[in-house]
């Protein structure tokens, strides 16, 4: 029988359901597995939170909520600072958002939720409507902001430039570390790789201040 008034389960199966995602992935991982480690009924997963895919959901969120309390997009600045200054702090948020601090169980999180974004799942919208779409349109007033006149396609796309940079770092992580290891994030350090890209898109988006089809 389930014990429904044990109000430490559904945390335990969070942090059950945080390691076997991680270590073996989303369609690997078996719920059977997940409660057995929570020392929860195997009925529990359900009961809680409806399904195997709505309990990686929750991991998920739980996971975002966590990197977006440690890197803030604005990464503690003002919001009267300068926008150059504003688009950096947002780089360097994202990336770390992406990378961690060397915790190997961040790390495959984020590769998971990456992996997520690129296949979504069915329920992944309100991951995007909760943790996605905001802080975007935050990069896009930013952009915005240091393109004055220019056209919302500009914008727009310049600012998906930012994200596919960082994106970058990430989707690809193995296959640089394969063909130009001293090229990985883990190497050359996040301060450095934040540093680059805030540059690089600073130059594009000067560039293309006064671009016209």
């Amino acid at each position: 029988m389930l014990d429904q008034g044990d109000a430490g389960t559904k945390d335990r199966l969070l942090k059950a359901a945080r390691e076997v995602f991680a270590e073996r992935g989303v369609s690997d991982a078996r719920v059977r597995d997940i409660c057995a480690r929570a020392g929860a009924n195997v009925a529990a997963v359900n009961y809680y939170f409806g399904s195997k895919e709505k309990l990686f959901i929750a991991v998920l969120a739980e996971h975002l909520h966590t990197a977006h309390e440690r890197f803030p997009v604005d990464m503690g600045l003002g919001p009267d600072a300068p926008a150059r200054d504003r688009l950096k702090a947002y780089i360097r948020s994202m990336l770390f958002k992406l990378a961690g601090d060397g915790d190997p169980l961040y790390e495959r999180l984020s590769q998971l939720f990456t992996a997520e974004m690129i296949e979504p799942s069915e329920h992944f919208g309100a991951i995007a409507e909760r943790f996605i779409i905001p802080p975007h349109e935050v990069l896009v007033g930013i952009v915005a902001e240091l393109m004055p006149g220019a056209d919302e396609r500009t914008v727009h796309l310049s600012a998906a430039g930012v994200v596919g940079h960082c994106l970058l770092f990430d989707n690809a992580k193995q296959i640089i570390r394969r063909m130009c290891p001293e090229m990985a994030l883990e190497k050359l350090g996040v301060e450095l790789v934040a540093n680059f890209v805030f540059e690089f898109a600073w130059a594009g988006i000067e560039r293309m201040k006064n671009f016209k089809e």
